[in-house]
């Protein structure tokens, strides 16, 4: 039986007025949230929100600003370049007599002032054999990880990033690169443990810290090369936390250990707890503006994944685009380089502005890496029919037979 819409509605219906009010007083607490934050001192507020215990709280900032300071962004160079890679992929399907995974990249360069132009490009890559398939532990020790699920996908990442190099290393070197990943580069999953050391080794360690040093090495080549990863409509929790800790009454231990991000007994933290970045940032930041450069201790430990040294992307900011506010992740190297900072900045907010609030160039790259879903069940019946054409078994699970074929 499908979804009982009537019903259904009818619990909406009896849940909107006590909505209504949890989002009137929840306004109510942020607005005096903020405007007690403004009164704290920069110098107070940078104190305050130092890293405390295992907490993702901001561990420093790189400017004068305060906290929750905005900054308008500078002109945007007459010539530049904005280059944007992204990828999507399908997954090891257990239904599917063939085990495989396929990514695609996506990605475009764009040109902007004397001689614009725009280059696209899609490029598939089909993984069949055991040795693409499967991550081994080093030096003939036991152990393999299929790349499936989340592992895919940051492998996928990885990838992303190698071909962003490739794209910024092709490019002209008589302009500036504003040169874009949609999405962070966080790796939770490999942060949490899920898989084994040889894993984060191999995808962070080895690869994803050549990519960066390549990045990092044309940004130094005679061009400003800015790198970014963009999130948009991001869901993180640290700066409000920073706030919330800077305006609680008792001492940053106590607080770390009798607060919650989401309540506490005392008034002070408690009615400023349960927000996140987005919704603060909205009423703070002015269309183009971003917030001041934040170092997280919380990213800060993807060093402790591989990175070298120089490599890190501990820093971030807030960025109103004009549609909706980003979380805009850095390099170390960028967030140490005012100039580049500036740069980066404004042809990023250029870019929201093209976009219709969204970078034109990520969108772009999307259109190019997307897989559809009449895309994905053409892969299915392709490989069902070469399959089949050289007499090998196409035994699909039962499961997915009867999915695809109701019987009511």
């Amino acid at each position: 039986m499908a979804l009982d819409l009537g019903l259904t509605t009818h619990q909406l219906l009896s849940a909107m007025d006590g909505v209504a009010a949890s989002v009137r007083s929840r306004g109510d607490r942020l607005s005096e949230t903020l405007e007690r934050a403004h009164s704290v001192p920069a110098d107070e507020a940078a104190f305050r929100t130092a890293a405390v215990g295992r907490r993702p709280y901001i561990s420093a900032r790189t400017g004068p600003e305060g906290l929750l300071d905005g900054i308008a962004p500078p002109d945007v160079p007459a010539d530049w370049t904005a280059v944007s890679v992204d990828g999507s992929h399908i997954d090891v399907d257990r239904h599917l007599p063939l085990r495989c995974h396929l990514i695609n990249l996506g990605g475009c360069a764009i040109t902007y002032g004397r001689g614009p132009g725009c280059e696209l490009f899609s490029e598939p890559a089909l993984a069949v054999d055991d040795e693409d398939l499967y991550l081994r532990s080093p030096n003939g020790a036991s152990g393999e990880t299929l790349i499936a699920g989340p592992l895919l996908g940051a492998l996928r990442t990885v990838r992303e990033v190698e071909r962003l190099a490739d794209s910024v290393e092709s490019l002209p070197t008589d302009r500036p690169v504003l040169a874009l990943l949609d999405g962070t580069l966080a790796f939770w999953d490999l942060q949490r443990g899920q898989y084994p050391r040889y894993v984060a080794d191999f995808l962070i360690g080895d690869r994803l810290s050549c990519a960066l040093a390549r990045l990092r090495e044309a940004s130094q080549s005679g061009r400003p090369v800015a790198v970014a990863a963009y999130t948009s409509r991001p869901r993180t929790t640290e700066a409000a936390g920073a706030v919330r800790l800077m305006l609680c009454a008792q001492g940053d231990g106590d607080c770390n250990r009798l607060c919650t991000a989401r309540r506490s007994d005392l008034p002070s933290c408690d009615g400023a707890a349960g927000f996140d970045d987005r919704e603060m940032f909205e009423l703070v930041l002015e269309p183009g503006h971003r917030s001041p450069l934040y170092r997280s201790s919380h990213l800060a430990a993807r060093f402790a994944l591989g990175l070298a040294a120089g490599q890190e992307w501990s820093h971030f900011y807030y960025l109103n685009g004009g549609a909706e506010i980003a979380r805009v992740e850095v390099p170390d190297w960028l967030a140490q380089d005012p100039e580049l900072l500036a740069v980066s900045h404004a042809m990023l907010v250029k870019q929201c502005q093209l976009g219709l609030g969204y970078p034109v160039a990520i969108s772009e790259a999307h259109e190019q890496a997307v897989i559809t879903g009449h895309d994905r069940e053409e892969f299915r019946r392709m490989t069902l029919m070469l399959l089949e054409q050289r007499g090998l078994p196409t035994p699909e699970s039962t499961k997915s037979f009867s999915k695809r074929r109701p019987w009511v």
